[in-house]
């Protein structure tokens, strides 16, 4: 992921909740969707603050993803 106003190492990943929020807010709100799985994504969902149509577009793939696999 690449961070303008950051500093992180380029292998970092998150490992607390915190830090998986942060980091998922982040690839969505700025479009970057690479690497993104969507257990994680939906393991955060309610917490995350995202843009309301981005919101919209992902609740809608859970909804359609769920009834082909349980997530």
């Amino acid at each position: 992921m690449y961070n303008w106003d950051y500093k992180i190492k380029k292998n970092w990943k998150p490992k607390t909740d915190r830090e998986w929020i942060w980091y998922l807010e982040r690839k969505i709100n700025y479009d970057d969707w690479k690497k993104l799985r969507p257990l994680i994504i939906a393991k955060y969902f309610n917490r995350l603050k995202l843009d309301p149509g981005k919101k919209l577009l992902l609740k809608t793939y859970f909804k359609i993803y769920g009834k082909k696999r349980k997530v």
